[in-house]
């Protein structure tokens, strides 16, 4: 099976400058993973994942937010809203995507695909074709393409089972 077989097509995308929020509601509503992270030509630039957004209240930063948070309340209590404004304010899908993107092209066989998310420990590869992004291969299309190569008796017996 190649890239362009087991692809999830047409994935869901944002521009650099997606606010994270909308980002974050996408996710929930679409019930996905990540974005894909595309410039004004459909170019990929980076992808956001569950993983970056948890992650993008590093260490260093948040020492830093809190610093200023209490210098700024003065020993007071600050309004939780202000707060959790401060938390994803105007950060963008650029200040918090992964880039460059691991990716391959549609050609790509499905055991060249696992090869690359166990080497580089990621859960899906975007699939493009001159540049452009065309779908997105994750683990779970390739358990599925895994299950629909089973033979129809392992699939009865382990039905029975």
């Amino acid at each position: 099976m190649l890239a362009r077989d087991l692809m999830t097509p047409n994935p869901y995308c944002v521009n650099a400058k997606t606010p994270v929020s909308r980002i974050m509601h996408a996710m929930l509503d679409h019930d996905i993973s990540a974005v894909m992270v595309t410039d004004d030509d459909g170019m990929l630039i980076g992808v956001v994942s569950e993983g970056d957004l948890v992650r993008r209240q590093d260490s260093a930063h948040q020492k830093k937010l809190d610093h200023w948070l209490a210098l700024l309340a003065e020993g007071e209590a600050l309004n939780l809203e202000f707060l959790h404004s401060l938390q994803l304010g105007e950060r963008t899908a650029a200040s918090i995507m992964t880039s460059p993107v691991i990716t391959v092209p549609d050609s790509a066989p499905l055991s060249a695909i696992a090869d690359l998310m166990i080497t580089h420990a990621i859960k899906r590869v975007a699939v493009t074709r001159q540049g452009k992004l065309q779908g997105v291969v994750s683990r779970r299309d390739i358990l599925r393409a895994l299950l629909a190569q089973e033979s129809p008796e392992n699939r009865l017996g382990a039905q029975t089972s």
